[in-house]
């Protein structure tokens, strides 16, 4: 086993581009990590908060050889 990392995103999803239906969101960070040779081991989300379920918590963990 390598070195870990663990990573989490908040996203708030309810700023829906009212022409395509969807909105599209990039997670450069961990884009940047999976660029720098780290890969994704697990991955789980969790709604944020029960009042608003347009807010989504990712959470990665990752993994590179040392």
């Amino acid at each position: 086993m390598g070195k870990q990392k663990v990573i989490t995103v908040n996203i708030n999803s309810s700023k829906i581009d009212e022409v395509t239906g969807y909105n599209e969101i990039e997670l450069t960070k961990i884009n940047k990590y999976l660029d720098d040779g780290w890969i994704v081991i697990s991955k789980f989300s969790t709604v944020s908060n029960a009042n608003n379920l347009y807010c989504v918590n990712l959470t990665f963990i990752l993994e590179k050889e040392e």
